[in-house]
C-alpha cells in the first residue's frame, strides 16, 4: 500500500490559505508542542505560554494568505510566538510594577529533578531576554545557529555571541549553586 508523501509546511499553509481548515490542524500538530516550549521558556508560565501559543496561531490565521513562500514556515511561527511572548513579558512587567508583586518563576523541563529544575529556573532568570531567547532557539527548538538568528533578525556573528555568554553564564551559576 503506497502512502503519498506527507506534504510540508508550505504545502498546508498554502492549502490552508486556500480554505483548507484541516491543514491548519496539521501544521500545529507539527509545531505547536515545540512553539509551547519555548514560548514557556520565555514567559516561564504554562499559562501565559499558551496564550502566546494560541494568539500566534490567531496571527499565523490573519497573515496565512500573505505568507512569503520565500521563507521557512517554521521560522516564520517561531518569530511570531517570540513577537508575542515579548508583548505578553512587557504587560506582565507593567501589571507587576502597578501590583508591584514578584515575576511568576520560569519553567524547567518537567523531566528534570526538582532541585535541578529549581537550579536551572533561577540560572535561566538570571540571563536576559535576549540571551534567553538565544539559548531557548537553538538549544530547545534545536534550530541551527542561522535559522536561530534569522526568527530574531540578528546578525549571526551576534547570535553566536548571546548564545556562549548564556551559556558560559549558566554553567556559572549552576556550578556555583552545585558547591553552595
Amino acid at each position: 500500500m503506497n502512502e503519498a508523501p506527507s506534504p510540508n509546511d508550505r504545502d498546508l499553509l498554502a492549502r490552508f490559505a486556500g480554505g483548507d481548515r484541516a491543514a491548519l490542524g496539521d501544521l500545529a500538530e507539527r509545531h505547536e508542542r515545540r512553539l509551547l516550549g519555548l514560548a514557556m521558556g520565555l514567559l516561564g508560565s504554562r499559562e501565559l505560554a499558551e496564550e502566546a501559543v494560541q494568539d500566534s496561531w490567531i496571527r499565523v490565521v490573519q497573515s496565512a494568505a500573505g505568507f512569503d513562500q520565500r521563507a521557512e514556515v517554521r521560522t516564520w511561527l517561531y518569530r511570531i510566538v517570540i513577537n508575542r511572548s515579548r508583548d505578553i513579558a512587557r504587560r506582565e512587567r507593567s501589571q507587576r510594577a502597578r501590583r508591584n508583586g514578584k515575576a511568576p518563576p520560569t519553567e524547567a523541563p518537567a523531566s528534570a529533578e526538582p532541585e535541578l529544575r529549581a537550579a536551572v529556573r533561577r540560572a535561566m532568570g538570571e540571563l536576559t531576554a535576549f540571551e534567553r531567547e538565544a539559548v531557548l532557539l537553538c538549544c530547545h527548538a534545536d534550530l541551527t545557529h542561522a535559522q536561530a538568528a534569522a526568527i530574531l533578525q540578528i546578525p549571526l556573528g551576534t547570535l553566536k555571541s548571546r548564545v556562549r555568554t548564556a551559556l558560559s553564564r549558566l554553567e556559572r551559576s549552576l556550578r556555583s549553586e552545585a558547591t553552595a
